[in-house]
Parts: C-alpha cells; sequence; structure tokens
C-alpha cells in the first residue's frame, strides 16, 4: 500500500462543503411512534391540530361563574347578592363555563352567605377569568412544520392538540470502525498494568458514540480492527449493510500503516483526503456503498474536531 501525503488539501471551507454535499445520500425513511416518547425526533410531516385546545370555555381561576351583566354596579358600597345554581355557579380551574355565563370571579373576590346566595362587591366584565375554547391551538392549525425537531414542550403542545402519535424520520445509524494495532478495547482485566503489553486503551468510539446520540443518531461501534487492510476493507463491507453513515477511526494519516484511503477508493470513491484544519488535518470524506464514510484522525482532540466540523451537520 503506498503512502498518501495529502498532495490535494481542501480548504475547511471546501471540506464542509463537500461534506453537506455528500450527506445528501442519506435517505431516512419515517415511522409512527408515540407522542410520549417522541423527544428529540424530527417531525417527517406538518402537523395539523386534530382539536382544539382547550376543547370549550373554562374557568381560568377557581371562583363563581357568573353573566357578567348580571355584576353591572356590584361596589364596596353596593353589593350584589347572587343566586347559586341561577345567578352563580361554583367553579374549579379547568372547569367548563356553564352555557349562558360568560365570567368567572375569585372565590377570594367572593363573600359566602349561606348555601344558596354568594355576594359580590365588584362587577366582572365578559370573559373575566375564563379561558376561550381553542386559545392554545385551534383544530386545523398547523402547530409544527416539517422537520422540526421535538422538545419537551412540544409533546405538550401535540398531546393537546389531539396526537397520540407522530411520524418522524428514523435515526440515522452510525457505523463507527476504530482501527490500530496498537489498541485495545477497555477491559478491566488490565487496569492498572505499566508493563506495555496492554497497548492503548481505544477511548475515541465511544466518545464519538456519546456525540452521535446527542445528535439525534444510533451509533452502532465495531470492534477494534488491527491494521491489516483485507480486515479493515472486510469489516467495513459485512458491517455497512443498515447504517446510513460510516465514520472509520485513523489509517487515513501519511504512515505506512494508514490504508484508509486505499481501501476506499478501491470501493468506493475518496472526495477530500486532508482538511487545512489542526488539529484535525488527515480528516478524509468519502463515499461507500451509498453512504458517505469520513476517516476520522486517531488523535483524541483531533477526531473530535473532525466530528464537530465535518459529521456533526451531516446529523
Amino acid at each position: 500500500m503506498k503512502r498518501h501525503i495529502y498532495l490535494k488539501k481542501k480548504t475547511l471551507e471546501e471540506a464542509e462543503a463537500i461534506s453537506s454535499e455528500v450527506a445528501k445520500l442519506i435517505r431516512l425513511e419515517t415511522e409512527a411512534i408515540p407522542v410520549i416518547r417522541s423527544l428529540g425526533r424530527v417531525i417527517a410531516e406538518p402537523l395539523f391540530a386534530k382539536i382544539s385546545s382547550p376543547p370549550f370555555h373554562c374557568a381560568a381561576m377557581d371562583g363563581i361563574a357568573v353573566k357578567a351583566e348580571t355584576t353591572y354596579g356590584a361596589t364596596e358600597e353596593s353589593a350584589k347578592t347572587l343566586v347559586i345554581g341561577k345567578e352563580a355557579v361554583f367553579v374549579n380551574t379547568g372547569n367548563p363555563v356553564p352555557e349562558g355565563m360568560n365570567a368567572v370571579i375569585m372565590i377570594e373576590d367572593v363573600h359566602i352567605i349561606d348555601s344558596g346566595r354568594v355576594e359580590i362587591r365588584e362587577g366582572a366584565h365578559p370573559w373575566q377569568h375564563v379561558r376561550a375554547i381553542g386559545e392554545d391551538v385551534i383544530a386545523t392549525e398547523m402547530v409544527f412544520p416539517e422537520n422540526h425537531k421535538i422538545t419537551p414542550y412540544d409533546i405538550g403542545a401535540l398531546l393537546a392538540a389531539g396526537h397520540q402519535e407522530v411520524n418522524v424520520r428514523k435515526e440515522p445509524r452510525v457505523l463507527i470502525l476504530p482501527t490500530g494495532s496498537e489498541l485495545r478495547e477497555p477491559d478491566p482485566a488490565y487496569a492498572g498494568r505499566q508493563d506495555g503489553v496492554s497497548g492503548i486503551i481505544e477511548s475515541n468510539s465511544y466518545v464519538l458514540s456519546g456525540l452521535i446520540v446527542e445528535d439525534g443518531g444510533v451509533p452502532v461501534r465495531s470492534p477494534i480492527v488491527k491494521d491489516d487492510p483485507a480486515k479493515i476493507k472486510r469489516a467495513l463491507l459485512s458491517n455497512i449493510e443498515g447504517v446510513d453513515l460510516v465514520l472509520i477511526i485513523a489509517g487515513s494519516s501519511a504512515g505506512s500503516e494508514d490504508y484508509t484511503r486505499s481501501i476506499i477508493e478501491e470501493s468506493g470513491e475518496v472526495l477530500v483526503h486532508g482538511v487545512s484544519m489542526m488539529p484535525g488535518k488527515p480528516a478524509l470524506i468519502g463515499k461507500l456503498k451509498g453512504r458517505p464514510i469520513i476517516g476520522i484522525p486517531g488523535y483524541p482532540v483531533s477526531a473530535v474536531i473532525a466530528y464537530e466540523r465535518l459529521v456533526r451537520p451531516m446529523l
């Protein structure tokens, strides 16, 4: 395998533009999921309210529901007496306002005379302390557009609008393939060994997995593959089905055992090898089996920078 020494490095801006373009290879299907489990998912179609919220005129305060016109003229000096069941009805917050009534007087402003009468000392105005039908959302109104990312508050809005299920885009599955003969899996059996036998603990794939989850994807981690081009190619091609994006860690630098570029060129296409950013110069962008593939440098900080600039915008 020949060395590749970045003879045609791209600027960071050029690499980001190519990354954005190759991201179009990702085509996510949709799935219906319960609204209550939709946090962080991306809506696949515009959503319209099935019902109004609230679905009826309801009390916004605990108190009595009244017809505002019957309360006019009530003052501290000239209190008015209302008959319960005829001129006033006790309501709690959220209760429907009885037909024919259009205002609520807070219970703190109501003086109870006996079980059948109350006294008020200030008049009410129409729709005072009443939440009108559709105050939050009106049936047929668009609640969210396509490609909206659902927040905790959105879950409440969707439920209030009558949605129990929502069509969302499937989460992108991202294959992570760590490579390097010097690496070993995190294993408690080697904890604390300083004899040089245990090798370097592979941690990049777990950092990237966490970042992918934060960005709405599903990481699919492969075991470490030694620096053997045949084994790396076999691991790539045997794990690529069912994933939308491939990250291969290390092997894209200019060392004698860096095989990533050659392997991708055999079965796909390399669009970028070498980016004018430090750290992260060995980053690679290509296509493999109809999917984007990103070569992530092996140094931890370089790996994170390459992810943030080239992978995160894709997801």
